[in-house]
């Protein structure tokens, strides 16, 4: 096995890990270079490659499964964001104490800041999540 093809690989594998991230083409790149230099009279199980390549593809899947559910997630509380402008809305508020309190005061837009919705009143910025109900 010749040195370069090992020190390319170590240089591939260490760029990999400053950036801590794994793309398909760098699996793939890595994966050639190792099967291209490995010893021919002690050769690797391909299985072994192969199972490897189908968790990664997994798990890229999961990961962008994942990431258009929080999209969809953003873009659900956007519309209910939107359908409460200019209702009468009870938001829980923490004041500090044990005790939660509820606060009313009418919609008059949303905001979106990283990745949550937020209602907007004369009052302040609530998000979503401390809506409690709806009209008097």
């Amino acid at each position: 096995m010749e040195i370069n093809a090992i020190r390319n690989t170590q240089n591939q594998k260490s760029k990999v890990e400053k950036h801590d991230i794994v793309d398909k083409n760098v699996f793939l790149k890595i994966l050639s270079v190792e099967l291209a230099n490995q010893d021919p009279l002690n050769a690797k199980d391909n299985t072994q490659y192969i199972s490897q390549l189908a968790q990664f593809t997994s798990l890229e899947q999961t990961s962008n499964l994942y990431s258009s559910i929080s999209k969809l997630l953003i873009s659900q509380r956007t519309t209910e964001g939107t359908l409460l402008i200019g209702k009468d809305v009870g938001f829980k508020v923490n004041d500090g104490s044990d005790k939660e309190t509820i606060k009313y005061d009418v919609v008059k837009s949303i905001k979106i800041e990283k990745g949550n919705v937020y209602l907007i009143t004369e009052k302040g910025k609530y998000s979503i999540d401390d809506v409690v109900s709806v009209g008097k």
